[in-house]
């Protein structure tokens, strides 16, 4: 009866909102002309999103990347989606630009093109030149009612979610919709308020600052806000156009060089990344003067990103479990590989969802060294990450939003770099940015922090570890103990047991000694140099020894 009465409350809400009805109508015609009922093929499920319209377009471009949720041939398909549409009349665009701007809005720019540059689903963008000194800008506007719109759909669609979990409908078996929904939701609100894009440019800008023959655009906050945005102008071609870069004389394979490499400093050394590296948000623009090319010398161009609408964070913890990822996969190593997915996603808490950890590090052994015996130039990364998002979603691995950006990024810069060239193996570039940061960037001071922290939490963890063994023990005194035997890896050396006992030991040793003379600081305990327990310094410089040992065994893999 619950149910009952919660179908009949979603239908007659629907119901009473005449606007959202009249769009209900619409997609039911939509569905209709596109004969949905006799099947779902990729290619009709594109047609599908694009006469939905904008939101449902957007809504497939996130989906695209998701092949933990959809089969491959449909992610596939779904990476075509480009939201270009007719543009809206200019007189809409003043309309915008006068409630920023006032009345006399055309005042702020000495010359503004009627004529977009380009027209997509959330906004157009048109070039001008500022009336204050000239510079020549982009002006990014927002289709009128786009933020209603989209709004309104998502709202269709969570009213859908719920009609599904009240019918019990196997549709999206096992698929959290809600969570997608919600997360979908998200990404929606960031890419239609452009004071996130506005600030997304200026922290991009930071992080890129140092690197040699990369950059972004300049914003001009003071004429920007929520529906307009203005951004310097970048004059060059986009890597779309790689028949015009060759004509420029620019060399493909430095171009792409300087972008993997830009990519792998955002995701591991700032953890502010672009999502969204397709060839049309890359620019190359000359980087000499005219006089400088007159003299001969050779221009390699600049990097230039563009539209940080979409944009992927990582924390400090999960750059690191990021990078030590990348350097598993580099050594082809599985157990560390199968630790550090468990440690970044979490474990599904659905009924009858349980972790298979015996699987996961069998699967994801096999498909390490399956990709490891393959040329580096000739393996496809997409697919690469794409099968390690099956394997998760089939050992209960819920991967977070930072994860799931980052796979689309890899996948989509992948697609960028092989329209360029093919002489470009984003794991080789990840390959040798391990070995170059793990001898040139190496920090003993920041090594010894990272590992203390880890040897702390791990003392914090043993404090459970006396009431978890009671447990054991009860369970076995009952008869409930079960003990589960996986015997795949025992051929391997029992040295390797002994150097993670060792490790394990001094780490402890470690945390303890560094617990210990923590406390001591804070007593007046005798003799005291400089006001400070001598014993508690004592303690503090063989924890510091100590750990510096530990870095320097595992440093060598002994």
């Amino acid at each position: 009866m619950a149910r009952a009465k919660s179908f009949v409350q979603i239908v007659r809400d629907g119901l009473e909102d005449t606007t959202s009805a009249a769009r209900l109508r619409e997609i039911t015609r939509v569905l209709r002309r596109t004969e949905v009922s006799r099947g779902l093929t990729p290619e009709k499920l594109v047609t599908l999103l694009e006469e939905l319209g904008p939101t449902f377009i957007k809504l497939g471009q996130i989906l695209s990347s998701r092949s933990d949720m959809l089969p491959q041939e449909y992610c596939n398909a779904l990476q075509t989606l480009r939201s270009s549409t007719t543009p809206e009349p200019f007189e809409h665009v003043v309309e915008r630009l006068k409630a920023l701007y006032g009345d006399d809005c055309m005042s702020v720019f000495s010359d503004f093109d009627e004529e977009p540059l380009g027209s997509a689903s959330i906004a157009q963008v048109y070039k001008a030149h500022l009336a204050e000194d000239g510079t020549a800008v982009a002006v990014k506007v927002r289709r009128d009612h786009v933020k209603e719109d989209m709004q309104r759909d998502i709202q269709l669609m969570r009213r859908a979610a719920d009609l599904l979990n009240l019918t019990g409908s196997t549709v999206l078996a096992g698929v959290d919709i809600v969570t997608v929904i919600d997360e979908f939701d998200r990404t929606v609100r960031e890419e239609i308020d452009f004071t996130v894009e506005r600030d997304n440019l200026l922290r991009f800008a930071r992080g890129v600052r140092g690197e040699k023959g990369v950059s972004s655009p300049a914003v001009y906050p003071g004429y920007s806000d929520e529906t307009v945005l203005v951004m310097e102008f970048v004059e060059g071609i986009s890597l779309e156009r790689v028949d015009e870069l060759k004509e420029a004389g620019y060399n493909l394979r430095d171009i792409g060089d300087r972008l993997a490499n830009s990519y792998m400093h955002q995701m591991v050394d700032t953890g502010f990344f672009h999502a969204d590296p397709h060839a049309a948000n890359v620019i190359v623009r000359p980087a000499l003067t005219e006089e400088e090319r007159a003299d001969g010398k050779k221009d390699r161009g600049e990097v230039v990103w563009i539209d940080c609408g979409m944009m992927g964070e990582l924390s400090p913890h999960e750059r690191g479990l990021f990078f030590d990822m990348m350097k598993a996969m580099v050594f082809k190593d599985g157990h560390a590989l199968t630790d550090l997915f468990i440690e970044w996603g979490r474990v599904s808490d659905a009924p009858g969802k349980k972790l298979d950890y015996g699987r996961l590090l069998q699967e994801l052994t096999t498909l390490v060294n399956r990709y490891a015996a393959e040329d580096a130039y000739s393996m496809d990364i997409a697919a690469l990450l794409n099968d390690i998002m099956s394997i998760l979603d089939t050992a209960n691995v819920i991967m977070p939003r930072s994860f799931v950006m980052l796979v689309r990024g890899l996948a989509s810069l992948q697609g960028t770099l092989l329209s360029l060239t093919p002489e470009i193996s984003i794991l080789k570039v990840v390959e040798t940015y391990i070995k170059q940061r793990g001898t040139k960037r190496f920090d003993p001071v920041k090594e010894v922090e990272t590992r203390t922290m880890a040897a702390v939490a791990a003392a914090d963890k043993a404090v459970e570890i006396p009431g978890r063994i009671v447990n054991v023990l009860d369970m076995a005194e009952k008869g409930r103990l079960k003990l589960g035997f996986d015997l795949a890896e025992a051929n391997q050396p029992m040295e390797k047991l002994g150097h993670i006992v060792d490790r394990l030991s001094l780490a402890i040793i470690t945390a303890g000694l560094f617990i210990g003379s923590s406390m001591i600081y804070s007593t007046d305990m005798q003799p005291q140099l400089f006001g400070v327990p001598i014993v508690g310094f004592l303690g503090y410089f063989g924890a510091a020894v100590l750990s510096l040992y530990i870095i320097h065994k595992i440093r060598k893999g002994c």
